[in-house]
């Protein structure tokens, strides 16, 4: 009895060093009222990843929706609010809930490794315009593609369909293109919602 008691310290030191070893000191992103709280991995903060998306002669911003609206919450609004470390705008009409959202970090690195791997793109939408009710990008989860390498997303294009598996080797467990409804002349890749934290 006396050895355990004497144990008990540092058997207790030890059970709580372990158990600081499997809670990471990583940041937690806030999605918003449509989105979850997430871990996010180590690695470049969202708004180092967006600031070098943003800056990347690769990709092309719509700087409208595409039904035509300016309304502050364009592909190009969200990716320089993203890289200023702001919340980004949501639109406010259509089934758009308006507000703010955070864009998602794995999806901001999704979308470099994509790049850095060759890919031309122009992004039509993040998480502003009007899509389906539920959609993932009022929680800041998806982005969509019209021109993939400098050819318009259609069945024509080579590449639209290994850009999306490429999408889903990344992370994303939603991938839509042509033939699949409201997606003939674009591509859409959605990041999962995780179960908020506790």
């Amino acid at each position: 009895m006396k050895k355990f008691i004497l144990s008990l310290p540092v058997a207790l030191t030890l059970v709580g060093v372990f158990l600081m070893s499997c809670v990471t000191q990583e940041p937690h992103i806030a999605s918003g009222s449509y989105g979850s709280t997430m871990s996010v991995k180590r690695g470049a903060l969202p708004q180092n990843t967006a600031m070098w998306l943003k800056n990347s002669s690769q990709v092309t911003w719509l700087p409208r929706q595409v039904s035509g609206r300016v309304d502050g919450a364009t592909a190009l609004d969200n990716i320089r609010q993203a890289a200023a470390g702001q919340a980004v705008k949501r639109s406010s009409y259509g089934t758009a809930p308006g507000g703010y959202v955070k864009l998602d970090p794995r999806m901001l690195r999704a979308m470099k490794i994509l790049v850095q791997e060759g890919y031309r793109i122009r992004v039509t939408s993040m998480a502003g315009a009007s899509h389906s009710r539920t959609s993932r990008h009022y929680a800041g989860l998806a982005f969509d593609v019209d021109f993939i390498n400098g050819v318009k997303v259609g069945y024509s294009n080579p590449y639209w369909r290994k850009f999306l598996a490429r999408c889903r080797e990344l992370g994303a467990t939603e991938t839509l293109g042509p033939g699949d409804k409201g997606h003939s002349s674009h591509v859409h890749a959605a990041w999962p919602r995780v179960v908020p934290l506790r």
